[in-house]
């Protein structure tokens, strides 16, 4: 099942700051995803999140007061089910597509996300954390024996529904993550 929840979040920092919270009081594996949501006044983040198991009165419960747009489809139903102001539920209902479908969604968690901490080869990094496949800008090789500083933090995006880390070159001949968790904002320097 997929349960997508826009909930109008300005940026990824904020929507990983719900992803948290709803994946605090889960015990079950699940992918759980950000999602970029174009058109209307501003573009923001919505969520989704997919699991074998049935989430979403748990979820719809939560959010019962807020104003939020949610998108719950169910496996073998000929639609989803959608609450919520039409502008959320239409930024929901395209993380939930984006979701079915593997196109698109920067990963928060996944089931061997846990694995993910300090430097690996490569091949570790594939096979202990479920990561399909690497890659670096410019076209850096990466071979099994490649080391990667995960520094404790990696956010793979979603592409022909695998799990993609993009990587990049740092010092003493490692790869780290493209994506950092603490960003730098570009011109924040002036």
């Amino acid at each position: 099942m997929i349960v997508a929840i826009d909930a109008d979040s300005r940026d990824t920092a904020e929507a990983d700051h719900l992803l948290y919270e709803l994946l605090d009081a889960m015990d079950q594996p699940v992918v759980a995803c950000t999602h970029m949501v174009s058109g209307g006044d501003l573009p923001h983040v919505a969520v989704s999140i997919m699991s074998a198991a049935d989430l979403a009165d748990d979820i719809r419960h939560r959010f019962n007061q807020h104003h939020v747009g949610l998108a719950i489809t169910r496996p073998q139903a000929s639609e989803p089910e959608l609450a919520g102001p039409s502008h959320l539920v239409r930024g929901a209902y395209v993380a939930a597509v984006e979701a079915a479908l593997g196109t698109a969604g920067r990963v928060v968690r996944w089931p061997g996300h846990e694995q993910a901490r300090g430097i690996l080869l490569a091949k570790e990094l594939r096979i202990r954390c479920g990561i399909d496949h690497l890659e670096a800008v410019g076209g850096v090789p990466i071979t099994d024996d490649t080391l990667v500083d995960t520094r404790d933090f990696l956010r793979p995006i979603r592409r022909d529904s695998r799990l993609v880390l993009q990587l990049q070159p740092a010092a003493g001949n490692l790869l780290i993550p493209f994506e950092l968790q603490h960003q730098q904002k570009c011109c924040a320097d002036h």
